[in-house]
């Protein structure tokens, strides 16, 4: 989690900042070509009314006598267009009826020397184009700025998200701490309840009592697993399962279950689907899965289940009809003890399962995805055939 918030203050940085940096690359280049037009617009003004270019021969320029009727006298031409292709732009710019400023890359200027005569200066602003050294620098220059503010980004960020970091890892803690503390006490209550159990007559305020201790019991388990799963550095102690196996015996075990609830379990498992992972967890995971279909299914309905292998990936997927929930719910779904806003409704409530099932997934570097199609409630797991230990 740590490094995807990593991550996207980096991108977001890099984006805010090119977003800048293109800006003020645009206005200033904006400017600087309105003030370079302008420069170029003194001269040709200066040039068309005196007639000469003397002073400004290292510019691009030609200056032109033209008459009305188009016909075209050139005086100097010192861009990098033939004398027929001056004469064609002289006519175009006379044709346009103004007395100067910018067409197309000529920047011109006309002055009337005497009736039907016309005395034009323009500078073809091709001629300046870039050379090839020159926007090579450019290039070299922006990606040297950016790989650099790339990386100041990512330095920056080690300190931004420092306070996140020690904010989970107490968090982190403190679930533990409090896990570990509660079992003793929860396992005395047990106990007790127990021997009383064995001393007194029937009572179901006794029989509550154990009850509610079985399931904090549970819960406690739950935390630590989950508490054990957060931890980044943990070593995957990975070996070569059958998961196909482990799906079968799990199914075994949870078909009693289903029928005492009036529900069904139908397998397709495909044999010989093996991977590398930690067996208790991927029993774990299928425990989960099953559990949650039994309890959030509809009455007298039926959970399916089935594995198979798609080219280099184990797909496990449980399914069953379920009621119909909002896209809020279905995107929290693996969240810690979410409930929906406003609900007290035990089925839309969810406990700890469905974020242990996330992590065991995680841990194995697979993916976990939930989905509902015509009334069923689909979870899919996908798991890689093969990868390296963590």
């Amino acid at each position: 989690m740590l490094s995807n918030l990593r991550k996207q203050f980096v991108i977001i940085t890099m984006s805010l900042l090119a977003a800048v940096i293109l800006l003020l690359f645009f206005i200033s280049n904006h400017y600087d070509r309105y003030w370079d037009y302008y420069d170029t617009y003194r001269i040709v003004k200066i040039v068309a009314k005196n007639g000469y270019v003397k002073d400004y021969s290292d510019e691009a320029i030609a200056m032109v006598t033209v008459r009305e009727d188009g016909e075209a006298a050139i005086i100097v031409n010192e861009t990098e267009l033939a004398d027929k292709a001056v004469k064609e732009v002289s006519r175009s710019l006379l044709k346009r009826n103004k007395k100067g400023w910018k067409w197309r890359h000529y920047v011109y200027s006309l002055q009337e020397k005497k009736e039907g005569v016309w005395q034009l200066a323009f500078i073809d602003l091709n001629s300046y184009s870039s050379s090839s050294e020159q926007l090579l620098l450019t290039a070299l220059f922006t990606v040297f700025d950016f790989l650099l503010l790339t990386g100041v980004s990512i330095y920056l960020s080690r300190f931004i998200i420092q306070p996140a970091k020690d904010a989970i890892d107490r968090e982190k803690q403190f679930v533990s701490d409090a896990s570990h503390e509660l079992k003793t006490p929860i396992a005395a209550i047990r106990a007790n309840a127990q021997v009383l159990q064995n001393q007194i007559e029937p009572n179901r305020y006794l029989d509550h009592i154990l009850s509610e201790t079985k399931r904090m019991e549970h819960l406690v388990q739950d935390l630590l697993g989950l508490s054990k799963l957060d931890e980044t550095k943990q070593t995957a102690n990975f070996t070569r399962v059958d998961l196909s196996k482990i799906c079968e015996e799990m199914i075994l075990s949870y078909e009693s279950l289903a029928y005492e609830e009036g529900k069904l379990i139908d397998s397709q498992i495909t044999d010989g689907v093996w991977i590398l992972g930690e067996e208790s967890q991927l029993k774990q995971l299928i425990t989960i899965l099953l559990d949650n279909a039994i309890q959030y299914s509809l009455a007298n309905s039926t959970i399916h289940i089935s594995l198979a292998q798609v080219k280099k990936t184990a797909v496990l997927q449980v399914s069953n009809p379920s009621q119909i929930y909002s896209k809020e719910v279905m995107d929290n779904l693996f969240e810690r003890f979410y409930q929906a806003e406003g609900s007290r409704h035990s089925t839309s409530s969810f406990g700890l399962g469905l974020a242990i099932a996330k992590g065991i997934v995680k841990h194995h570097q697979g993916q976990v995805r939930a989905w509902q199609d015509k009334g069923e409630m689909i979870l899919e797991v996908r798991l890689p055939i093969t990868q390296g230990v963590n």
